[in-house]
């Protein structure tokens, strides 16, 4: 090489470091830093209400005896009366599940001293009912029949993925609604989405406990049978979600 190229190549390397040193990653972080800054983040919320379309119900029976054989004996031959009353509501076997069966020892105390009486056994049901004008009725006759536990009854609804999925769309409708006012009052205008998460794992289902009650109905004592309001359901979702102007 030459000595006039040779001077040409050693004037580029100085050219070539002053470019290097003005494109850092301090600048490119700069650049980075300020579209960052350019965003709007909100937290939405949606809410659904609907009406229960399915009730849940515990309910069975506990009996005792001089053993464990006679409790467990006892229990059978009443329950059968408790399965034909369910069968004359209609409730398919594939509705009805065993949450709980138990034999224990049945003991009294007398002067300190405990005293074995007999034997327990207790057996629990849960129903899966539709017919929500019909459950104080399937209660009355259910403990007509003998049931003489009923442990608990809960109205929910067999489309809450449904009522979910439209909670979330009402979430982020409500999410870009305040992202847009916020925008506005600031003088500046959204024009993407940069990220959007889910808030709330899973959705918030919960019955309004004022309108959901169980009482006696304003018949005769001998005519009376339970009533009980399924109420509604309040279903609700979040998202967060970030805008970017």
């Amino acid at each position: 090489m030459n000595q006039k190229k040779l001077g040409k190549a050693l004037l580029c390397v100085p050219l070539l470091s002053a470019w290097l040193l003005t494109y850092t990653p301090a600048s490119a972080h700069a650049e980075s830093t300020t579209a960052v800054a350019h965003t709007i983040t909100v937290t939405g919320k949606g809410e659904i209400r609907v009406k229960p379309d399915t009730a849940y119900i515990q309910l069975g029976l506990t009996t005792t005896g001089k053993t464990a054989r006679e409790a467990q004996q006892k229990n059978a031959t009443e329950f059968q009366n408790i399965r034909k009353t369910l069968a004359a509501f209609k409730i398919a076997e594939a509705d009805i599940q065993t949450v709980r069966y138990s034999t224990s020892p049945d003991y009294s105390w007398d002067n300190n001293k405990q005293t074995l009486k007999g034997y327990q056994v207790e057996q629990i049901i849960s129903i899966k009912y539709r017919d929500l004008n019909r459950v104080g009725e399937l209660l009355d006759q259910a403990t007509a029949a003998g049931a003489n536990r009923i442990d608990n009854v809960t109205f929910t609804s067999e489309k809450l993925d449904t009522y979910r999925m439209d909670a979330t769309d009402r979430a982020i409708d409500n999410a870009r609604l305040k992202a847009d006012r916020m925008a506005a009052r600031a003088g500046v205008k959204i024009n993407t989405v940069l990220a959007i998460s889910d808030g709330s794992t899973p959705s918030v289902i919960y019955p309004l406990r004022d309108t959901i009650s169980v009482g006696s109905s304003m018949k005769s004592p001998a005519e009376s049978s339970s009533q009980l309001s399924p109420g509604e359901l309040v279903i609700e979702d979040y998202v967060t979600v970030t805008y970017g102007y």
